[in-house]
């Protein structure tokens, strides 16, 4: 028996020692993926590309992840990186949906609360469900209080949007993404013990 404690004493030891490939993202490459990106669907909202929502916010939730799997250290598979993006795609359309609902939901509410109540829960859930499954594909190991504290932040950055929208009316639905999408990141390379290091 003490002979097989030792050995998964050890095994244990091992796993635990091992390099963890989900804190391994070239984080400027991101950032600048997501800056073009954003320059992206700024330009296409203004030539009216974009004018189904659904569609609109499955682009939001693909480029993000296009600008993930391309910052990935890591080699994986094709297949991987595109059922990743198209997942990432109906998160966020369901997300909308859900934010839609809940919009009409507490329409009855009091002064602005109607509005921004269902947009930081749906930026919530949204960000807490795909953090779920950067994590379940083995890009990033984010932990629970890690997903909340970045879900939290994506909430806010959500009410800045729409704060800043209804004063330039030149902005529409593509910058509920962006904020959004640097709030989400910044999180990922905050909570990433690597990120003072010159390599990423």
């Amino acid at each position: 028996m003490g002979h097989f404690d030792r050995q998964g004493s050890n095994l244990r030891r091992h796993f635990s020692n091992l390099p963890v490939d989900s804190k391994a993202l070239f984080y400027p490459r991101h950032f600048l993926l997501l800056a073009c990106f954003s320059m992206l669907i700024g330009a296409m909202s203004q030539l009216h590309l974009t004018g189904n929502l659904s569609v609109a916010f499955a682009l939001y939730g693909a480029l993000h992840a296009v600008a993930l799997v391309f910052a990935v250290r890591s080699r994986q598979e094709i297949w991987r990186k595109c059922l990743f993006i198209g997942v990432a795609a109906a998160l966020c359309v369901m997300t909308f949906h859900f934010g839609s609902v809940a919009r009409e939901q507490s329409a009855a509410l009091p002064g602005k609360v109607g509005l921004y109540s269902p947009l930081g829960l749906s930026a919530f859930i949204g960000a807490a469900s795909y953090g779920t499954l950067i994590r379940l594909s083995g890009i990033y190991a984010l932990t629970m209080g890690e997903l909340a504290a970045i879900a939290a932040g994506c909430a806010f950055a959500a009410y800045f949007s729409l704060f800043t929208a209804s004063h330039f009316h030149f902005l529409s639905s593509w910058w509920l993404a962006v904020p959004w999408w640097f709030t989400f990141s910044g999180g990922l390379w905050y909570f990433d013990p690597r990120h003072g290091s010159p390599e990423t």
